[in-house]
C-alpha cells in the first residue's frame, strides 16, 4: 500500500460535488481515516491492516489519513497516529480531490466534542467539512465504524450521515451479547447467523435512528448488561442508507481487536465497503419508506391524474410501512405490490418513474427476504414441571424432525445441556432438577444448529412451562 499525498488545489479549494471514483472498475480506492483528537481506540490499526488485507484479496488498495498529534487531555499525552502508513497532509482538500474513493472508511476517529463545546477543534474544520459534504452529495460511499459515532458531536450534518442523529452516548463494561439479524438478503448480512452472539463493546445512542437508516442488526438487551443509557426492546447497532446522493453504512460493534480476525465480522465489514462503493447490489439497498415517501411528495402533481395516483400510492406506501412496523412483512409486500402497479400510470410530466419504481422494487426485495416461510430446522419440543421422589424437574424433549443431524442445546434456570449430532428422527431430553419441592413458571431456550450448503443455519425456540409454585 501506497500512501497518497494530496496537495491543496492552487487559488483555494473548490468545493463542487464531484462523483466518488467508478468502483466498477477491477481496482478501486478506499480512503481510511483513523485520525483522533480525542481517546484512541487500539483497533484502530488492527481495522486499517485488516482493511489492506482485504483489499489484496478483493480488488481495491486503501490510502490511509491518521496523522500523529499532541491533542493531549484525559484521555492521554496525544494520538500516535500510524506515521508509517499516513499521507502527508488531509486528503479533505475538495470533493473533487475526495472523488479517487469509492468509499471512505471513519476507523472510531473520536475528536472530543461530545461536551458539544463548539470551541473543542474538530476531526475536520469547515473546510475539510465542506469536502466531505460534497464528496457525499456527489454519490461517494461512507464506512463508520464504531466511535464513527463518537466524533463531530457538534456537527448535526455529520450525525444524520452516521445515522438519523444517533450518536455515541455511553457502553458498558465488554460482554457477550446477542445481535439479531433484520435485514437478512443485505450484502453484509446475507451470511451471518439470524442469531449472532459475540463478544464486544456494545454502544448506547443518544436516539434511535430508526425512523431514518435501514436496520440491519440489532442488540437483545436481555442478553446483556446495557448499563446507562440502555435504548430498551429497540436497539438497532448495525444500519445503512442512502444519504443526499451517497451511501452510508454503520457498524457499532469492532471495538475488540480480536473482531479484526474474526472472519465472519471482516466479511460483515467488507460488504459494507463494497456496498457504499457501488460493487455489490441487493437486499433492498438499505431503501427506507421515508425514501420513497420523499419520493412522491417531491412528484409534479399539476396534472388531475397524477395528483390521483401519487395520493393513491402515498396512501398504499402507509398502509405497508404499518404492516412491515407490524412484524408482517408478507402483507408489506402484497401492499408494495399495488403501489408499484400504479407507478407505471403515472404520466412523464410527474417526474422521475423509473427511480420511483425501482425503490419501491427496493422495498418489496428488502420485505419478501423477511417472510417467514417456516422454520430454518424442523424440530419438536416440549418443556414441562414434574414431580420425581417428591422433587420437582423441568423435562426438556427436543425431537429432530429435520433431514440432517443437528446440534441442540437446552438452557434452563436450572442448568444446560448440549448434544451433538442429533440425528433425523432421534431425541435430544433432559430434566434438569430445581431442587425445590414448588417450582415458579419458566422458560426454556432451545437452539438447534446444522450446516445445509456450507451455510450454518440456527433455529431458536422459547418454550414455556408453567409453576406449581
Amino acid at each position: 500500500m501506497a500512501a497518497t499525498v494530496a496537495l491543496p488545489l492552487a487559488g483555494g479549494a473548490t468545493l463542487v460535488a464531484a462523483g466518488p471514483a467508478a468502483a466498477d472498475e477491477e481496482d478501486y480506492k478506499i480512503l481510511v481515516v483513523g485520525e483522533t483528537l480525542g481517546f484512541r481506540h487500539s483497533h484502530i490499526d488492527d481495522t486499517t491492516r485488516a482493511l489492506v488485507a482485504l483489499g489484496a484479496d478483493n480488488g481495491f488498495t486503501v490510502d490511509v489519513w491518521d496523522p500523529p498529534n499532541d491533542s493531549a487531555g484525559w484521555w492521554g499525552s496525544g494520538s500516535p497516529g500510524q506515521p508509517d502508513l499516513t499521507m502527508a497532509s488531509t486528503p479533505f482538500t475538495s470533493a473533487e480531490d475526495l472523488s479517487q474513493y469509492a468509499t471512505i472508511v471513519f476507523a472510531s476517529p473520536v475528536d472530543n466534542t461530545n461536551s458539544l463545546n463548539p470551541a473543542t477543534p474538530r476531526l475536520l474544520d469547515d473546510a475539510e467539512l465542506a469536502a466531505f459534504q460534497g464528496y457525499i452529495r456527489g454519490g461517494g460511499g461512507f464506512v463508520g465504524l464504531h466511535a464513527a459515532t463518537d466524533t463531530m458531536h457538534t456537527v448535526p450534518w455529520y450525525s444524520e450521515l452516521t445515522g438519523g442523529g444517533a450518536r455515541f452516548v455511553a457502553h458498558p463494561a465488554q460482554q457477550t451479547a446477542t445481535m439479531r439479524v433484520e435485514s437478512p438478503a443485505h450484502p453484509s448480512t446475507a451470511h451471518l447467523p439470524a442469531v449472532w452472539e459475540r463478544f464486544d463493546e456494545w454502544y448506547n445512542y443518544t436516539t434511535n435512528p430508526r425512523e431514518d437508516v435501514h436496520v440491519l442488526l440489532t442488540l437483545d438487551e436481555s442478553t446483556y448488561s446495557p448499563g446507562n443509557g440502555a435504548m430498551g426492546e429497540d436497539h438497532p447497532i448495525a444500519w445503512c442508507q442512502n444519504f443526499e446522493g451517497g451511501r452510508s453504512w454503520y457498524e457499532g460493534a469492532g471495538h475488540t481487536d480480536a473482531s479484526w480476525t474474526d472472519p465472519l465480522f471482516l466479511e460483515h465489514v467488507l460488504k459494507g465497503v463494497e456496498w457504499t462503493a457501488g460493487v455489490v447490489e441487493g437486499g433492498g439497498n438499505c431503501v427506507t419508506f421515508p425514501e420513497v415517501d420523499a419520493l412522491v411528495a417531491g412528484l409534479n402533481t399539476a396534472a388531475v391524474g397524477d395528483g390521483v395516483i401519487a395520493g393513491a400510492i402515498s396512501s398504499l406506501l402507509g398502509s405497508a410501512r404499518s404492516a412491515a412496523d407490524s412484524d408482517d412483512p408478507a402483507t408489506a409486500v402484497q401492499v408494495l405490490g399495488g403501489a408499484r402497479s400504479l407507478v407505471d400510470h403515472l404520466s412523464a410530466a410527474a417526474g422521475d418513474r423509473g427511480l420511483l419504481a425501482s425503490k419501491i422494487d427496493d422495498l418489496v426485495v428488502w420485505q419478501s427476504a423477511l417472510v417467514d416461510d417456516g422454520p430454518a430446522i424442523d424440530l419438536a419440543a416440549e418443556a414441562e414441571l414434574r414431580t420425581m421422589g417428591g422433587k420437582q424437574y423441568v423435562a426438556v424433549r427436543v425431537l429432530n424432525e429435520d433431514d440432517t443431524p443437528v446440534d441442540i442445546t437446552l438452557a434452563t434456570p436450572y442448568g444446560s445441556k448440549e448434544y451433538a449430532d442429533v440425528a433425523p428422527g432421534k431425541n435430544a431430553y433432559q430434566a434438569f432438577a430445581t431442587r425445590l419441592v414448588e417450582a415458579p413458571a419458566g422458560e426454556v431456550t432451545v437452539t438447534a444448529t446444522t450446516e445445509r450448503d456450507g451455510e450454518t443455519v440456527t433455529e431458536e425456540i422459547v418454550l414455556a412451562y408453567d409453576g406449581t409454585a
